[in-house]
């Protein structure tokens, strides 16, 4: 969510800790680049996750090219697909998510909710999706080894909420300003409270996975 380079093939051969405490990628025969509203959507992604802003996620998903303009849907899955509306896709994923294992802690999970939505919701996989959910799934696979609980949004949460609040596009700026800013153009303490608070939670958590790993 910082750089756009995604490492698609995580797996213990590929990585080394050092004496450092620092991982190393070995190899980078299976590599990507997103495009930076990409990041800055991805970002916002895990931050609704986390939140249970089911209606947020439902945008990210429309700013990362997962889901399309206008929004489709259909009831029968042999059926042609009509207009959907991101209420109800949020409403779908709120129930899923609550009820699947693991809901808000493993990326597997949204990844069987989200196969499982796609019988009656149109999706779509840029070659970048593909590659991401790829990486999400090994890694969180590899530390789930180490630590049943690890909590990949969790971890993850340090990172994008430094990319939410350093935006690199006209998108993420009015994002960032609509996040922080009232109507009038007062500061909104709260939310920045918020975010502090999230930083701080998170950080301790993402830096605590790193040393036992």
């Amino acid at each position: 969510v910082l750089t756009g380079f995604v490492h698609a093939d995580p797996h213990e051969g590929n990585i080394m800790l050092g004496d450092d405490g620092r991982l190393y990628f070995l190899d980078f025969g299976l590599m990507s680049e997103v495009r930076a509203e990409i990041m800055e959507a991805f970002a916002y992604g895990i931050q609704c996750v986390l939140n249970k802003d089911w209606r947020g996620l439902v945008t990210a998903f429309v700013q990362t090219g997962f889901v399309g303009t206008p929004i489709e849907y259909r009831e029968d899955t042999t059926g042609e697909f009509g207009s959907g509306s991101p209420e109800a896709m949020a409403a779908e994923l709120e129930e899923r998510m609550e009820s699947v294992p693991g809901g808000t802690s493993r990326f597997g999970a949204l990844s069987t909710v989200l196969f499982d939505m796609g019988n009656q919701w149109r999706m779509y996989t840029p070659p970048y999706i593909i590659l991401l959910i790829r990486t999400f799934l090994t890694l969180e696979g590899i530390a789930g080894q180490v630590d049943p609980n690890f909590n990949i949004y969790e971890v993850s949460l340090p990172w994008a909420v430094r990319r939410a609040l350093s935006p690199s596009t006209s998108a993420g700026e009015e994002a960032l300003r609509g996040a922080l800013l009232a109507s009038d153009n007062t500061l909104r303490w709260d939310r920045v409270n918020e975010l502090i608070e999230q930083q701080q939670l998170a950080a301790p958590a993402g830096e605590q996975q790193a040393v036992e790993a």
